[in-house]
């Protein structure tokens, strides 16, 4: 499957190749290994999410890098945060962490304030509130002009657990914060695939 951000580039680059092809022959069969690197920068593999109600996703396909106590600047509370390392060359599809709610988004100029508490500077942060009242922030950091995220969800709409919710081009890293009653299932080092593994569960 081809996330929808790259059907478009596939499916113009095709049409270019088919034409090519009618005027120059098989001399331009080397070339559709272009079409090919397009289509595997922009795959998008279906994934089993778990059964698990409580139960906290990875936004991303990644690694994670670390796990420390820290303090949200976004909701001033005590979270903990998981910090997680996309591949350029991975899945840039992000997902969300839980089912609940987007409660609001930041980005760009508005995540100058909060940059302190993070070793870089932001791009986009979304919150997610459960049906349980727990709260999910997602922190994108800034990765260059070719990195910007893409986000499909509205503030106000409501997400499933490891539904599609946005893209980022050639990856870049993820901080989520979470409640500190959370039963983590992750260590430092660890490789996780998006929507499939978890990283944590909500305790109530």
């Amino acid at each position: 499957m081809i996330a929808r951000e790259g059907r478009a580039i596939v499916g113009l680059l095709t049409a270019g190749m088919i034409v090519a092809h009618f005027f120059v022959g098989a001399y331009i069969w080397p070339v559709w290994g272009v079409v090919l690197v397009v289509m595997y920068l922009y795959r998008d593999p279906e994934r089993v999410i778990p059964s698990l109600p409580l139960g906290l996703v990875s936004p991303a396909d990644g690694v994670i890098k670390k796990i420390q106590n820290q303090l949200d600047p976004f909701l001033k509370r005590e979270s903990i945060c998981v910090s997680l390392q996309m591949n350029w060359y991975g899945i840039y599809v992000l997902r969300a962490v839980t089912e609940g709610k987007i409660m609001q988004h930041w980005v760009h100029e508005s995540n100058k304030e909060h940059e302190a508490e993070f070793d870089g500077p932001l791009q986009h942060a979304i919150w997610i509130q459960t049906d349980e009242q727990d709260d999910i922030v997602i922190a994108i950091h800034a990765g260059g002009r070719y990195r910007k995220m893409h986000c499909h969800a509205a503030t106000g709409e409501r997400v499933g657990q490891g539904k599609r919710c946005g893209f980022i081009p050639f990856g870049t890293r993820i901080d989520i914060l979470l409640p500190t009653k959370v039963r983590i299932a992750i260590e430092e080092g660890d490789k996780v695939k998006a929507g499939r593994d978890l990283i944590g569960e909500l305790v109530h």
